[in-house]
């Protein structure tokens, strides 16, 4: 009975940690969780920033000048603009009929409310003349083109 045991005699106890097949499925679920990633990442990416319909995005301000000369013009074109996303403040007459072309002015408004404006009106011409002051964020003088704008 009085045996001794080595240290490399007893049997040792196996821990659930020191079996390999037990790190190859935790290796396998994180690779699996990174590619998930990687491709859901890659798709909204490419998505880009949301695009909001016309009906979502705040009105522009605008005033309706009529510079040709036509009577009662800028009355009609705002009739016109009552079915888009366009809030007409006030009307007008330019000093002088001389526009040939319509043209928008930009008073206060940024670049991407010009571009929803040129969208939605079909003038294409724009100038820029600040004025923070201003009581619309774009002027449109409506010149003797106007009936391509208007159909």
């Amino acid at each position: 009975m009085n045996e001794q045991f080595g240290l490399t005699d007893c049997p040792s106890e196996k821990k659930w940690y020191s079996n390999k097949w037990i790190w190859y499925a935790l290796a396998a679920v994180i690779l699996s969780g990174l590619a998930y990633l990687v491709i859901t990442r890659g798709v909204s990416a490419d998505e880009g920033p949301k695009e909001y319909a016309e009906d979502q995005l705040p009105a522009i301000k605008v005033t309706v000048l009529n510079g040709c000369g036509y009577e009662q013009l800028a009355s009609e074109y705002s009739a016109y603009l009552a079915d888009k996303n366009v809030d007409v403040v006030s009307l007008g007459d330019t000093p002088r009929p001389i526009y040939d072309k319509s043209i928008i002015v930009i008073r206060k408004g940024d670049m991407q409310d010009l571009e929803r404006l040129k969208r939605m009106t079909g003038i294409q011409r724009w100038t820029s003349a600040l004025n923070e002051y201003h009581n619309a964020d774009f002027d449109i003088i409506i010149g003797r083109d106007f009936e391509e704008f208007m159909k």
